[in-house]
């Protein structure tokens, strides 16, 4: 076979990539793309001969380079749902959205700036801890992050640690290996209501099993817990004390001030209920 009969097949695979569109032009006598204004076509030395093969231009290559990006978050996203640990997903995440933000808690606003800053924060391993009283947002700002990220296409996998301990403690020491390493396959994890699971030996070393998993992986971890960042910092229990110090290692605390809306909105339905009983 000869050398044209070798590059004619590539070279008419190659025009089908980057076809001649409306408006493009030549120059020199290489054809140049009418939009973004750089050659479709280029000339190389082959056999002995200039050769006119042709090439991507500018704005092809970007979506070329855009196209791959998909298919990869595509790609990504159906490996991470084959995973048996993503039947954990919080409904709740998709319920929740910055956009449904009432602004009645400042602290959500820093929520959505570590979102829209997150491939520097994926960068920088840095998590956050979203810490105050009960039924003051936390939840829903940790949900509302993990949202907007997946809607970018970044896997995102939020549970409540009560349920992952639970599901975990009917599992071999095997498989619950197998269960943890596949946490690592999230870019972030977001483990919701931290210090509520009971207090026992075996449920502490699971909760260091979790973190500490994920602090080895490098990859950042979004906690909320209603326990004060003072007892974070300094447990009475010396037991609490290496798994509270990872994570105050991995992630930035974030108090969230206010009443509870959940004893706002019972006081609400008690006034409502009250008025149509009397």
């Amino acid at each position: 076979m000869t050398p044209e009969e070798i590059l004619r097949p590539i070279i008419s695979a190659a025009q089908g990539v980057n076809p001649r569109r409306e408006g493009d032009y030549e120059q020199d006598g290489i054809l140049y793309c009418g939009r973004c204004k750089t050659p479709k076509q280029a000339r190389i030395a082959f056999s002995g001969e200039t050769q006119i093969v042709p090439c991507l231009c500018n704005c092809a290559d970007a979506e070329y380079k855009r196209e791959a990006e998909q298919r990869k978050k595509r790609e990504r996203f159906a490996e991470i749902k084959a995973l048996r640990i993503y039947e954990l997903q919080d409904p709740i995440v998709h319920q929740c959205s910055f956009d449904l933000d009432d602004g009645a808690n400042p602290a959500t606003v820093n929520c959505q700036r570590y979102a829209d800053k997150w491939e520097n924060m994926r960068g920088r391993n840095l998590g956050l801890l979203l810490w105050g009283n009960t039924g003051n947002g936390k939840t829903f700002a940790a949900a509302c992050i993990a949202n907007e990220l997946m809607k970018r296409g970044v896997p995102v996998l939020m549970v409540s640690f009560v349920r992952l301990l639970n599901v975990m403690q009917g599992l071999q020491a095997e498989t619950k290996s197998t269960y943890l390493d596949s946490m690592n396959a999230f870019p972030l994890v977001i483990l919701d209501d931290f210090g509520a699971e009971r207090d026992t030996s075996y449920s502490l070393e699971q909760v260091y099993s979790v973190i500490h998993t994920r602090y080895k992986q490098n990859k950042p971890l979004i906690v909320t817990t209603n326990m004060a960042l003072g007892e974070l910092q300094k447990p009475s229990d010396m037991r609490y004390q290496r798994i509270y110090d990872r994570v105050l290692e991995m992630c930035v605390p974030i108090q969230f001030l206010g009443s509870s809306r959940r004893e706002a909105t019972a006081a609400e339905k008690m006034r409502l209920a009250k008025a149509m009983f009397e």
